[in-house]
């Protein structure tokens, strides 16, 4: 049997109070204490706590919510304008930031192109254009202004949140944490793409303990949330699956093996695929021309392949497919089940993402929030987050 001090229980009852009121995004003191069995002295004492440190606001509930029902009670929810924070996706040829208060909802986004080849470098050019942006929303969301920051690699980040490996700009053994958390005076966190964007699926789609997600933009990435948390293996490499080799002499890749799975599967090797034999074509008319054609069957066969690996291996409950070119192509995703025939394949769905390009930021920003208030979940299915 586990036990704790009187400090332990405190903030284990912390813990799970927050995450209520985030989930439900407003609910009474005695809904508190009616859904997490707490007493109401316990609950009142909490919530004394959140409101001295302006974390959560309290007003009466609208009369129209309330009529037939006598007095109307004092709802709490999230003070969104206490605070914020930030997801940052470092791509090959730029990054993308998302600015998210602390009730889920984004407030500024954009892309930046990267001017330099050399991560020091394009580290100190997010440092001069977030810069004067913090200062901005520092003044706007009092009194806690900043809490945390993540930012998304394209490539292999250990445990200890050092960036190994980059196959696409080669960066390796680099550590940019401590300089980004002494120029902006904030916790960051450094993560692989794909464990952030599985996590944006989680937080603000479905709110389910076991999912996947496939990136399939430049290259391949795979996210896991197994049991709640952010699967990493054993050194933190876990994911890597573009680089599941699916053809044994095939095309020669960054990392060193020939017929990776991403050179044959990812958005990045299909667009260069439908340039090359549709050279005159935008993308989109390549892909309507090559609908029944080769360039079309080759990528959704190589897709299924890998798929068909990765449920074989994992047993899935659902996987979530997320690229720019899949998300606005359902009948990509009947073609890709439709050729999973093997008696072993057993999962319940496989479906495009609704998030889109926005996931590792969505995902970085909530994870930023999550470590803030010190919660095991975060759940901002039930809000109107998702953008548009």
């Amino acid at each position: 049997m586990k036990t704790g001090d009187a400090s332990y229980i405190k903030q284990l009852n912390r813990k799970i109070l927050i995450e209520e009121i985030i989930k439900n995004i407003s609910l009474s003191r005695s809904d508190l204490a009616r859904i997490t069995g707490l007493n109401k002295a316990t609950v009142s004492a909490q919530v004394n706590d959140f409101l001295q440190e302006q974390i959560v606001i309290e007003e009466y509930e609208s009369a129209s919510a309330s009529i037939n029902r006598g007095r109307r009670p004092i709802i709490l929810e999230i003070n969104g304008k206490a605070g914020y924070s930030i997801g940052v996706d470092i791509d090959a040829t730029h990054f993308s930031v998302l600015f998210m208060n602390l009730k889920g909802v984004t407030f500024d986004k954009f892309h930046i192109e990267i001017q330099f080849d050399n991560l020091v470098n394009v580290t100190n050019q997010l440092i001069q254009t977030l810069t004067p942006l913090i200062d901005k929303y520092n003044e706007m969301y009092q009194p806690l202004g900043l809490v945390g920051m993540s930012i998304g690699i394209h490539g292999i980040v250990n445990n200890q949140e050092e960036i190994i490996f980059t196959p696409k700009q080669e960066w390796s053994n680099i550590n940019m944490k401590s300089q980004l958390e002494e120029a902006f005076e904030t916790s960051v966190y450094i993560d692989n793409n794909a464990n952030l964007s599985v996590f944006a699926e989680q937080v603000f789609d479905e709110h389910i303990s076991d999912l996947f997600c496939i990136t399939l933009y430049s290259g391949i990435g795979l996210g896991i949330v197994s049991e709640n948390k952010i699967y990493r293996g054993y050194q933190g490499f876990a994911g890597e699956i573009g680089h599941m080799i699916v053809e044994s002499h095939g095309l020669q890749c960054a990392c060193g093996n020939k017929g990776c799975w991403e050179l044959y599967a990812s958005e990045r090797a299909l667009l260069e695929a439908l340039q090359k034999r549709h050279p005159t074509l935008s993308i989109e008319e390549a892909i309507k021309t090559e609908t029944n054609g080769k360039v079309i069957h080759d990528y959704l066969e190589y897709l299924a392949v890998g798929l068909n690996n990765i449920i074989n291996i994992f047993n899935p409950e659902k996987i979530i497919l997320n690229g720019a070119i899949i998300n606005g192509n359902s009948p990509f995703i009947t073609d890709i089940t439709g050729r999973l025939k093997s008696k072993m394949n057993n999962y319940r769905e496989i479906r495009a993402s609704k998030l889109g390009e926005y996931s590792c930021v969505l995902g970085g920003a909530a994870f930023a929030i999550k470590n803030f208030f010190g919660i095991d979940t975060i759940d901002f299915t039930a809000y109107d987050n998702l953008i548009k």
